[in-house]
């Protein structure tokens, strides 16, 4: 692929991401439990079983204060309950509350909603291809996060202005 051809789909790959992440916003800030991607993402893997904060940074390549003030929000607004773990008194475990559980399972829906909308848009025969796409773009930026050091001098070089 030439430079120009994978800088105009390095483009588009952020404004895809960019588009969706905004629509989503938007989605899920219209139901009767207003929440945000982030927000619905939390309570969807508290749903999953993961219940430590910890567990929930990691998963979500984000830091357990990134973490915590999140939780902190939903526990606030009466859809997570955080208790004391009996085993370790240090830990705390997160659970989804009835009203919690509500806006998780609205949230699915509205988002199974837009991507069955969003889908529809790609040919049946182009669908393979797309999963097995994102699926490596996933793992590629998952591993991005936990070496961040590999891509960072690429990034940083790339703002320096050239010397001539």
């Amino acid at each position: 692929m030439d430079d120009q051809r994978e800088q105009d789909l390095g483009e588009l790959l952020v404004s895809v991401s960019a588009r969706l992440s905004r629509l989503y916003g938007r989605v899920l800030g219209q139901l009767d439990i207003s929440l945000t991607y982030r927000q619905h993402r939390l309570l969807r893997r508290v749903s999953e079983g993961h219940t430590s904060m910890a567990v929930l940074a990691e998963i979500g390549n984000l830091t357990v204060p990134t973490v915590s003030e999140s939780v902190e929000g939903l526990v606030r607004r009466g859809l997570l309950d955080r208790q004391v773990n009996p085993q370790n008194r240090r830990q705390m475990v997160l659970s989804l509350t009835a009203e919690g559980r509500r806006a998780k399972e609205a949230g699915d829906v509205a988002l199974e909603g837009v991507n069955g909308r969003l889908l529809r848009a790609v040919p049946d025969e182009h669908r393979q291809v797309l999963e097995e796409s994102l699926a490596s773009l996933y793992g590629a930026a998952t591993e991005a996060f936990r070496q961040p050091d590999a891509i960072a001098p690429a990034a940083a070089g790339a703002a320096r202005p050239t010397e001539t």
